[in-house]
C-alpha cells in the first residue's frame, strides 16, 4: 500500500502488529481470503440490485484487506526492527504461505488424476512438469489463457 494504513492509526490495530510473526501470517491469509469472497459477494449482491447489499460487502472486503496489509507490512527504516532471528522466522513463513499459494493454484491446473498426494511441493512441481509436457508446452512458455 502506497499510504498510511488507517488501520494502524487505532491502537487495536497496532496491536496487531505485536503479535507473533506466524500468528500475523496465518491471520493475514485469512484475511485474504475473506476478502476475495466478500468481493464475490459485492458482485452477486450488485448483479441483484441490491446496493445495499454491495457496499456492506464491498466494505468488509475493504476492512479485510488493510487488515492483511497492516499485518505483512515491512517496518519502514525509522521503525525499531526486530532481530535477525524474527525476520528469517517472518520470511520463511511468508516463503511457506507462497508456496501454499502456488499449491492452490496447480490445483487448479493440474487434472485430478494427475495430482499427487499430500502437499509436497517437489512432486507438484514434477506434476506440473508433467501436465506442461501433455500440453505440449515448452520452459517458461505461458500456461495462462492455454488449454
Amino acid at each position: 500500500m502506497g499510504y498510511l494504513n488507517p488501520l494502524l492509526r487505532l491502537p487495536a490495530g497496532r496491536a496487531l502488529l505485536e503479535l507473533p510473526a506466524a500468528d500475523r501470517l496465518r491471520i493475514a491469509k485469512v484475511m485474504r481470503e475473506l476478502r476475495e469472497q466478500a468481493n464475490s459477494e459485492a458482485e452477486t449482491a450488485w448483479k441483484r440490485r441490491k446496493g445495499w447489499g454491495a457496499a456492506y460487502w464491498r466494505a468488509v472486503s475493504t476492512y479485510a484487506r488493510h487488515v492483511a496489509h497492516a499485518l505483512t507490512r515491512t517496518p519502514e527504516r525509522h521503525e525499531k526492527v526486530g532481530t535477525d532471528v524474527d525476520r528469517l522466522l517472518l520470511d520463511l513463513e511468508r516463503a511457506r504461505l507462497d508456496v501454499e499459494r502456488l499449491l492452490d493454484g496447480a490445483r487448479l491446473l493440474v487434472p485430478e488424476r494427475m495430482q499427487p498426494k499430500g502437499d509436497d511441493a517437489s512432486q507438484w512441481a514434477r506434476a506440473m512438469k508433467a501436465e506442461a509436457g501433455a500440453r505440449g508446452l515448452r520452459e517458461g512458455a505461458p500456461i495462462i489463457g492455454q488449454s
